[in-house]
């Protein structure tokens, strides 16, 4: 397992590579994910709040985010804060191990991760500190990789020197948030994949054949809800405390 020291040197390197210009820049599948939890929180009439977004790299998704509220946002990488600041000064940017950072008593009522918990060795750990940092009746987003489908990706890459890979299923995801808030709604995004039984679901022969019968939005919207798409989106709120 690399060290923290060698994790943050790796996303120093690949956040200026990949993630320096802004949201319309980013791979359409996973600002696709991006997307959902920002309609979430329109169609929640979240205004005014208090987000924390974790694992916020460069910022793409926090300058989105400022629609709702005022946000404070922290990672591993001390370029990508950098690139952030440059960005939106506005914002609170710390550049810091989020399982070590004290944040001082600070409450959010919206907390928002994307594409980070598959990152984390600890990850039991992580989504505790998720909890205690969320408000009573506060809104977790959350979005990772769908283990089923990118474990049958040919162009999903093996980790780097310096990359945590830590995948679940959406089952053991599920599961692990469930242990600390009640899950309001989950779905899969994007489908993928070309291997094993992704190669037949995801065929041109196959898709071709039923646009002849549906559309190719329902087709995609189908293999969404059976779990074939890449990524998975998590909704839920922090159990509101009792007397």
């Amino acid at each position: 397992m690399p060290t923290i020291g060698e994790q943050a040197e790796f996303y120093d390197q690949w956040n200026t590579r990949y993630r320096s210009d802004d949201f319309d820049q980013i791979e359409p599948e996973i600002r696709s994910r991006a997307d959902k939890i920002l309609s979430y929180l329109a169609d929640s009439n979240a205004s005014n709040e208090r987000i924390l977004e974790v694992g916020c790299g460069t910022g793409w998704l926090s300058r989105r985010l400022t629609r709702h509220g005022h946000v404070t946002a922290i990672d591993l990488s001390a370029k990508a804060i950098d690139i952030a600041r440059s960005y939106d000064p506005d914002s609170e940017y710390i550049a810091a191990d989020f399982l070590e950072h004290e944040f001082r008593g600070q409450t959010f009522s919206v907390v928002v991760c994307v594409e980070t918990l598959f990152y984390v060795e600890d990850q039991q750990q992580f989504i505790a500190k998720l909890r205690d940092l969320c408000k009573p009746g506060g809104i977790l987003a959350i979005s990772t990789i769908n283990k089923f489908v990118y474990s049958r990706s040919r162009d999903v890459l093996p980790a780097e020197p310096g990359q945590v890979r830590n995948w679940l299923s959406r089952k053991q995801t599920l599961a692990l948030i469930g242990d600390y808030f009640d899950v309001d709604e989950h779905f899969t995004v994007e489908p993928r994949g070309d291997m094993g039984i992704l190669r037949i679901v995801n065929s041109t022969k196959l898709n071709r054949l039923l646009s002849r019968l549906i559309s190719p939005g329902r087709i995609k919207s189908l293999k969404e809800r059976l779990g074939f798409g890449g990524g998975v989106v998590i909704f839920a709120r922090r159990p509101a405390e009792t007397m």
